[in-house]
């Protein structure tokens, strides 16, 4: 069963990466808690499928051309950490951005994605779900 999560958090960020946004958002419950980086201008909150729609609408405003690369990916049952950075062409700057790697961290409750946190790395990661996958 964990396999199968895995795979359909890789899908979202794929649907995302191929600009089927709404597909993705589509394989989010209704309720699912959106917690993002610190560092982050806008801390939400994005709770919700609407949230998540309002979080990624202002990202693809900033930016010309985005991409999530996942970097690597780590299978913990009721967990999926994906180690990942993003990047894309500033859409006033014209200039490539990469961020530095961050962690996210999928959480699952009775089959069904329950949340997402953001950490700025994966020990901060670690320690906030209590689970190592080294």
């Amino acid at each position: 069963m964990s396999q199968e999560r895995v795979e359909r958090v890789l899908d979202l960020y794929r649907l995302f990466n191929e600009g089927k946004f709404d597909q993705a958002l589509s394989d989010l419950p209704d309720e699912i808690e959106w917690v993002v980086l610190d560092v982050l201008p806008d801390q939400g909150p994005y709770d919700g499928r609407e949230g998540v729609r309002r979080f990624w609408t202002a990202w693809l405003e900033t930016f010309e051309e985005f991409r999530i690369d996942v970097l690597d990916r780590h299978d913990l049952d009721d967990h999926v950490v994906v180690i990942m950075r993003v990047g894309g062409t500033g859409r006033d700057s014209g200039l490539d951005v990469d961020s530095p790697p961050f962690t996210a961290v999928w959480t699952w409750r009775d089959d069904e994605l329950a949340r997402m946190e953001m950490f700025p790395d994966e020990n901060t990661a670690r320690a906030a779900i209590g689970k190592d996958w080294r």
